[in-house]
């Protein structure tokens, strides 16, 4: 049952006291070794902050020991050599763990460190692709790591002659957490008094930006439409040794409210088929209450590639307008060779429909630029759609040109979805490097990968295969839902056994997944990543504290760990104001705290009690039981209903008596096409019943 609590918000994990007790503040301090290093730019900085954003752990960012001692676990950017730290700071460093501290830190190359870390020395190499987790170990800092593809991840493909360096330590005291495929230790944690220093193997950079800026060597073992959590595993690890060292860990879930993780649905319209046939998606998910984004191609001119099939479409987009989704550029030309940084120059700005002219004859694209593709795609559909802001990019075929971040950045938009999940190993958003440099500026432009896709390219979708393809995506989003991860599908609507399989796929969902239009859910994470709180434990209870100016509109929520086990969990703002949260029991032991009634903007994917109603066989050719109980005595109707909601039969409609029932329906070999329907059974105020069945 939800219950209303009060929420107590300090900031004053912001502004750091200094003081002689250990570990006052239940934050992050991720120290900033950038300059103690001579680096000769801020990657590794930005590698490790956003490991923390998305954790959802409080955090500062300093470059001083005496500081970061204060926080309950420091998280180094970057290496320790022998000249990084002063002898006092050493000294200071190795208090801190022995006090109870948790000190995380790559590549340990200072012999001072070895006895904190637990090693007696290291090997470098450049010729290992792989880090494999020991499934084994009963450790908490691996509660989350429990997939095969989580428990080895790829570094980089095996057919280079070498990567990055990477560090293998040689162990006195340490536990291994991980090994390389050579027997060496790539992470290893070591007990050290009150604490514990953990340490990876290589740089923060190289499992996380690297990857983003898809710069990685080749390290994803599938092009699309699998798991490959490589970055994702390291920002669950930190969580859970975070939590495994600080009681009652207060975090920021990952999903709005009460949701565990959430679905964004997206479609490209890049042919003249998907244009025709784009509108019964549009209605099916109206009728759901599902908000969809629709990326549009405004293909102007014929060429070689395809026709100029955007030209007199305004009814079609009216009627995506009026289904309440919304609208993305997918390019003006959707060139296979916009990648290419020969073929498209950067360009300069002020093109318009008029003067932006690019053709492509089968095999090359001439006249085209980035900034002809970016604003004239983002010009035009803002001129058809009323009352439309284009703010959402995905480039055709996913070609990520080296310049695309800057040009989008530069225009206004603020999303960008032109990289698989798969090629850049993380199913998080995250913020954009310009120039895809490890020295690039950071831009205002987040990316948020594809999940999953229609696009199958050793097997292509079609109508003898789409429940297997549809199955595929849900074992993909299932894996992700364990993690908080959200997931993005993208379906071209150009076939209407498509929209089965997405039907299908979307009525399989667990119920506690949030099915949310792309750019609200944008706008939710970064929200989330400016949202600052801090939590206080006294004795039994806890107190989480927000700021007074906060939008609580925003749906941000919280995980207490093991927070059954308290007393009270109170909430208030830094003017003593109570806020009116609710909580709940959440996954083991943990509870979820939230503000109000939340309901997703798309809403669940609506299901009922399945243990009411059965049928079988399903699929179905000629014959069908059904199997249903009612609750009380009255009038029910039992329709046959297609995929778009509508009542193809009637199957049965009078009074029944309290309790179990079984109806047998024949259906007559012609009389309904091959597809999904759904039994549906109601009586006059609510549905008690509703199952999907396949007609073969």
């Amino acid at each position: 049952m939800k219950s209303i609590i009060t929420i107590v918000i300090n900031l004053i994990f912001l502004f750091p006291v200094i003081s002689d007790a250990q570990i006052q503040e239940r934050a992050i301090a991720i120290l900033d070794l950038s300059v103690k290093n001579n680096e000769s730019n801020n990657s590794r900085l930005f590698s490790v902050e956003h490991m923390a954003k998305v954790t959802g752990i409080p955090y500062i960012i300093t470059q001083e020991v005496d500081i970061a001692k204060n926080y309950s676990m420091i998280l180094s950017s970057s290496l320790f050599t022998s000249t990084t730290f002063s002898a006092d700071e050493k000294t200071t460093l190795i208090n801190y763990v022995q006090d109870g501290g948790v000190l995380v830190a790559p590549r340990i190359q200072d012999e001072d460190f070895y006895p904190l870390f637990g090693i007696d020395g290291y090997e470098n190499s450049n010729a290992r692709f792989e880090v494999q987790w020991d499934s084994n170990l009963d450790d908490a800092s691996l509660k989350y790591i429990d997939q095969p593809e989580e428990q080895v991840i790829s570094l980089g493909r095996n057919t280079y002659s070498s990567i990055f360096k990477t560090v293998g330590y040689s162990t006195t005291f340490a536990n291994t957490l991980a090994t390389y495929e050579d027997g060496s230790s790539a992470v290893i944690k070591n007990a050290y008094g009150n604490g514990a220093a953990v340490s990876i193997g290589f740089s923060w950079k190289e499992v996380i930006l690297r990857n983003q800026i898809n710069r990685d060597y080749e390290a994803q073992r599938i092009t699309s439409n699998g798991f490959e959590p490589t970055s994702d595993v390291f920002f669950l690890f930190i969580r859970a040794l975070f939590l495994e060292h600080t009681p009652h860990t207060v975090w920021k879930n990952t999903s709005p409210g009460r949701s565990i993780s959430t679905v964004m649905i997206t479609h490209d319209i890049d042919s003249a088929t998907g244009m025709d046939t784009l509108e019964v998606f549009v209605d099916y998910e109206r009728d759901n209450d599902i908000e969809a984004t629709y990326n549009i191609t405004v293909r102007y001119f014929d060429d070689d590639l395809m026709s100029d099939f955007y030209i007199n479409r305004q009814a079609t987009l009216d009627h995506i307008q009026a289904g309440g989704h919304n609208f993305g550029s997918h390019s003006v030309g959707h060139f296979f060779d916009f990648g290419d940084d020969d073929i498209f120059p950067i360009g300069t700005v002020g093109n318009t429909k008029d003067s932006y002219n690019p053709s492509n004859d089968g095999d090359v694209t001439i006249g085209g630029s980035v900034y002809g593709e970016l604003e004239v795609s983002k010009n035009v559909l803002e001129a058809d759609i009323p009352n439309q802001t284009i703010r959402t990019f995905r480039a055709g075929h996913l070609a990520f040109h080296k310049y695309l971040i800057d040009i989008l950045d530069e225009l206004g938009y603020d999303y960008n979805s032109s990289f698989s999940a798969n090629d850049v190993l993380t199913n998080f958003p995250y913020q954009s490097k310009m120039g895809r440099s490890f020295s690039g500026a950071v831009s205002n432009v987040y990316e948020m990968p594809v999940t999953i896709s229609d696009v199958f390219h050793a097997n292509p979708i079609s109508i003898f295969n789409y429940f297997d393809k549809a199955n595929t995506w849900l074992d993909i989003t299932r894996k992700n839902h364990a993690n908080g991860a959200p997931t993005v599908l993208l379906i071209h609507p150009n076939r209407n056994y498509k929209l089965e399989g997405m039907s299908y796929y979307l009525d399989e969902l667990p119920n506690d997944v949030n099915i949310m239009e792309f750019e609200k859910f944008g706008d939710y994470w970064r929200a989330r990543e400016d949202f600052v709180f801090n939590s206080e434990l006294d004795g039994n209870e806890i107190t989480i504290t927000i700021p007074d100016s906060v939008d609580l509109s925003n749906d941000i929520s919280f995980i207490v760990a093991d927070g059954q086990s308290l007393s009270e969990i109170s909430i208030v703002n830094e003017l003593g104001t109570t806020l009116n949260f609710s909580h709940e029991p959440w996954e083991g032991n943990d509870v979820i705290v939230y503000f109000g009634d939340f309901v997703n903007s798309a809403n669940f994917v609506k299901k009922e009690d399945q243990s009411l109603l059965k049928v079988f066989p399903n699929p179905v050719k000629k014959n069908l039981n059904i199997e249903f109980e009612v609750p009380q005595a009255g009038h029910f109707q039992i329709d046959l209903l297609d995929m778009n909601g509508k009542k193809v039969a009637n199957l049965f409609n009078d009074v029944l008596h309290d309790g179990k029932h079984n109806l047998q329906k024949t259906f007559s070999a012609d009389g309904f096409s091959k597809g999904i329907y759904f039994v549906v059974v109601q009586n006059e105020n609510e549905i008690i019943g509703r199952t999907k069945v396949v007609m073969m």
